[in-house]
């Protein structure tokens, strides 16, 4: 079963947040601001082109697609 990312206001996040802050937050660049995956019940939905989804524990390490910039979390927000 497919969760779709969802793009929402982020006024609980500061810019250079990696940290997920709630049990369905988003996990950003630090760079750029694209979302690069939500944070779900403990563990990371992240969604790439032509329908390639991953759920990964954590902890969790992307380049963004946008900018190039390595990003990591080291854990879900309790």
């Amino acid at each position: 079963m497919a969760y779709p990312l969802q793009a929402r206001a982020r006024s609980s996040l500061s810019p250079l947040s990696t940290k997920p802050t709630t049990s369905n937050s988003e996990w950003r660049c630090t760079r750029c601001d694209k979302l690069l995956g939500v944070c779900r019940d403990g563990r990371m939905h992240l969604r790439f082109a032509r329908g390639h989804e991953y759920l990964v524990g954590f902890p969790v390490q992307a380049t963004c697609r946008g900018c190039g910039t390595l990003n990591h979390a080291t854990a879900p927000a309790r």
